[in-house]
């Protein structure tokens, strides 16, 4: 727990603002589509709109105006303290700063009385594709938009073998069976594929989730971009003496992974140490073992 809390550094000013804006932007998707589509979100958001459900259909008289962002921000209360006690004051605050701007903008944005778009599949794929683009950008910012990413935070660290990922697949899964259970089962179908398109939005923006692997082809001292990528991004490298088949000189190879935000800055670095630096890159690479991912 310690070794991760010295890891999260505060935020820019840059990245303060484009976490309310991302949490600007998820508010806006769900308002506007997603719930004039009748559908459901998953995590924290889906188990508020599933209450809500509850209680306008046991007692309409308290359901006189949508309450889910109420519910939403009083779920989360608990994830606060958690994230404080785990993690770091840092990390505690993006969470209330993300969750308290995503509750005012719920609150404030106005619900249309009917979809913005005639077809509740096309009003599904814009709504998963708007909602994630604010989530990629609140998680891309070194932010977090608590609900079920904290818990699974949490037990990633006391299990090697867990991931946030399925954490929220888990629980996904169950507010999308109450749904085809107790609405009818294209909710939960309409549900699943906005679903689908809000995480392949986010898996987009999300730059820090995407692992790259680079091979780094320099004939100048190696040394430099080694300490670059062991001191400034925190990951191992490995380099080797090699020879050019086209020139016959002397080459140095250099291979390491990082994330793909982090290989922006390699490529600054890279550019600036020897701009006729030759580097492969390869996106989405699969990995086992101790390579840690950098909040």
């Amino acid at each position: 727990m310690t070794d991760f809390k010295t890891k999260i550094r505060p935020l820019t000013r840059n990245e303060y603002i484009q976490s309310i804006l991302g949490a600007v932007i998820f508010a806006v998707g769900v308002n506007f589509f997603v719930v004039p589509s009748g559908i459901y979100s998953g995590g924290v958001l889906g188990i508020s709109q599933l209450l809500y459900a509850l209680v306008k259909h046991v007692a309409p008289g308290m359901a006189r105006f949508n309450f889910t962002s109420i519910l939403y921000y009083l779920l989360n209360a608990p994830l606060f303290f958690l994230s404080y006690r785990v993690f770091s004051r840092n990390f505690f605050f993006r969470n209330v700063l993300c969750v308290t701007v995503e509750t005012i903008a719920l609150a404030l944005i106005p619900i249309p009385e009917k979809m913005l778009v005639d077809s509740v599949l096309t009003s599904t794929i814009i709504g998963g594709l708007i909602v994630g683009t604010g989530a990629g950008l609140i998680f891309r910012a070194r932010s977090s938009a608590g609900g079920t990413d904290i818990i699974g935070m949490v037990l990633t660290q006391k299990y090697r073998d867990f991931s946030v990922g399925r954490l929220s697949l888990s629980v996904n899964a169950v507010i999308y069976t109450i749904c085809a259970l107790t609405m009818d089962v294209s909710v939960a179908i309409y549900s699943i594929i906005y679903s689908v398109f809000m995480n392949m939005m986010v898996d987009r923006i999300h730059e820090q989730n995407i692992c790259t692997e680079i091979t780094i082809f320099t004939k100048k001292d190696p040394h430099p971009i080694v300490e670059f990528i062991t001191g400034e991004l925190h990951h191992s490298a490995n380099y080797w003496e090699g020879t050019s088949a086209f020139t016959g000189e002397r080459d140095f190879i250099i291979y390491t992974v990082v994330s793909k935000y982090e290989a922006h800055k390699l490529d600054a670095f890279l550019y600036a140490y020897d701009d006729k630096t030759f580097a492969v890159k390869n996106n989405g690479v699969a990995l086992h073992g101790n390579f840690k991912k950098h909040l």
